[in-house]
Parts: C-alpha cells; sequence; structure tokens
C-alpha cells in the first residue's frame, strides 16, 4: 500500500471531531481530505490507498507518564480498506506497527497491544492503544490504532475496487502519533536498559550521531600533527558519505584515562559506534580500530574501508 500513500502535508485545527477517535469520519476535515484525493491524485483514488498528515493540536490526554503542557504534533495515517477485509487489514497493521516499535527499542519487550475495551465503540468499530511500559514509572502511549467503519450512507467516500474496478465504501483505519511523547518515550527507553554503563541506547538509525573519532597519541605531551591530519581525513571522508557525526568531527586521547572518558561521552551521547585511530598502529598500516556502544567491543579494520563498511551497517539495519 505504500505506493499508494498520499501525503497532505502539515496543517493545524482546532476541530476537535476531527481527532475523536471514532468520530472523525464526520468531521469536515476527513471530508475535505477525501475529496483532496480524489481531485488532485485521482491515480491514487482506489481502494486501498492511504492518506499521510501533519496535524498540531491540542493532546488527547491518553494514558501515559508525558503529559504536554502546549499543543502536540501528530502524525495520522488514514487506511481506506475493501470493507470486507477491514479487521483483517486492522490485526495486519497493529502487529506490523507493534513491530516498527520493537525493532527501535532497546528492549523490545517493554511494547504491548492494549485493546481498549472501556471506550465506547459503535458498529464494526476497534481500537487498540500500543504502549511502552516504564515499570513503577507507567506507560507511554506511543500510538494509536482505530478501525472505522463508513456509514452505509456516505455514498461521497466510495472508492473503486483496485482489481475490478466495482465501487464500494472503504472501511477507514488510523493511525495517530502524538510525536512529542513518542519521542520522549524513545529517549527514556535507551536510558531504561538496566546496564551499570551510563549509556543512551539509542537504536543506531535513530541516533543523532551515528559515528565519532578519537585519535590516540604515543605521548602524552607532543600533538602529532600526521594523527590530528589523519583525523580529519577519515572525517571528511565520513561526512562526504553523509554519515552523521559530532560538528567538532574528532578528538584527541593523550592517554589511556583521557581515551575511557572520551568513549563514555561518546556513550552519553548515544553514539552507536567510535573510530580508534591509534597513532602507532594506523599511521603504520592503515588498521583502526571500530568500537561498538552495545557490545563495549572492537574489531579491526582498514582504514580503506571504512565508509563502505559502516554504510553497509546502518543500510542492512
Amino acid at each position: 500500500m505504500r505506493p499508494l500513500a498520499v501525503n497532505l502535508g502539515s496543517s493545524s485545527s482546532t476541530d476537535a471531531l476531527s481527532l475523536s477517535r471514532f468520530g472523525f469520519v464526520h468531521s469536515q476535515l476527513f471530508r475535505q481530505h477525501f475529496q483532496q484525493l480524489l481531485e488532485s491524485h485521482p491515480s491514487k483514488a482506489k481502494c486501498p490507498t492511504l492518506l499521510k498528515q501533519q496535524r498540531t493540536g491540542e493532546t488527547q490526554h491518553s494514558p501515559s507518564i508525558f503529559q504536554p503542557a502546549q499543543a502536540v504534533t501528530y502524525l495520522i495515517t488514514d487506511f481506506f480498506v475493501e470493507p470486507h477485509r477491514g479487521l483483517e487489514h486492522f490485526y495486519n497493521v497493529q502487529r506490523e506497527s507493534k513491530i516498527w516499535w520493537m525493532r527501535y527499542s532497546s528492549n523490545p519487550s517493554r511494547y504491548a497491544i492494549v485493546p481498549q475495551a472501556e471506550l465506547e465503540k459503535p458498529a464494526g468499530c476497534q481500537a487498540i492503544d500500543i504502549r511502552a511500559s516504564f515499570g513503577t514509572a507507567g506507560d507511554v502511549t506511543v500510538e494509536q490504532l482505530s478501525l472505522v467503519q463508513l456509514p452505509a450512507e456516505s455514498e461521497d467516500f466510495q472508492l473503486p475496487d483496485a482489481r475490478t474496478g466495482a465501487p464500494q465504501l472503504p472501511a477507514v483505519i488510523r493511525s495517530v502519533i502524538e510525536l512529542e511523547p513518542a519521542c520522549c518515550a524513545l529517549l527514556l527507553d535507551g536510558c531504561d536498559h538496566g546496564r551499570e554503563a551510563r549509556s543512551l541506547l539509542l537504536n543506531r538509525v535513530l541516533a543523532p550521531y551515528q559515528c565519532a573519532i578519537a585519535g590516540i597519541q604515543k605521548t602524552e605531551k607532543i600533538r602529532s600533527v600526521d594523527l590530528q591530519d589523519l583525523c580529519a581525513h577519515v572525517t571528511d571522508v565520513l561526512l562526504r558519505a553523509r554519515l552523521r557525526l559530532q560538528q567538532e568531527g574528532y578528538a584527541l586521547a593523550a592517554n589511556a584515562k583521557q581515551l575511557t572518558q572520551q568513549l563514555e561521552t561518546y556513550d552519553r551521547l548515544g553514539v552507536p559506534y567510535a573510530l580508534l585511530l591509534d597513532e602507532q598502529q594506523t599511521l603504520s598500516n592503515g588498521l583502526l580500530q571500530l568500537r561498538s556502544r552495545d557490545t563495549q567491543l572492537a574489531e579491526t579494520v582498514h582504514i580503506s574501508d571504512i565508509p563502505d563498511y559502516l554504510l553497509n551497517i546502518f543500510r542492512d539495519y
């Protein structure tokens, strides 16, 4: 369904009905977006299809240890699916969404699907929350999923079947993510790992900095110009490969204590990999150490292989 997606961009709205768990299908904004699909994207106005939008509005105050004091940003996705397969698609979407959150977590078991049995639901409607549990601190709702049946008299919302072309009234599966609480949950997830090390275990794809560079000097008193030049060169190569690095690029360590402190700083910043360039070894044979934040282990890699090696790590994840 992703190739059929239509991105409607960003907007702000004070219409509470458009953010209602089940009543959004009766809102004027939902109708406007559907008409925009028909008029501006006729080739994608088929069933199944989906609409994406970003909206600013008041928080819905879902169960969460984070309660924003200001308006939040909603990422909303509406899946229009065949009515007779609505429940099947709903189960598939909730499973895929949970897997997505688990994939980017340092502790996948904290995510759970929570049915919203206490909600008063119209006929044919379903609702679940995906929540991250942080023990005694509480839970964070990271995503809300709802299955809504359009009223039978809503002929304006009919879409042709993508295979047969027959017009039909689709079922709607809506995904709502409050971005600010969800981002806080991902950050808290990176801290709540139970390890002795003070590391921010952000997923390598989400980490602001993908790699750091530390040069290890042979002597404490004299700064090696050659080592500095090599660190600057590696920094430039990685930036050209479009890897995200800290603004200062690299740091030099004069002894083992300084190196340990520097690596601890990288771990607290959530940097998943650090390149260790030893003045004596790297300058003589081109070999360096690639240290992993998660395992605290290092592997030996030749300097000429580093850009492609790192890109493959991030590409294959």
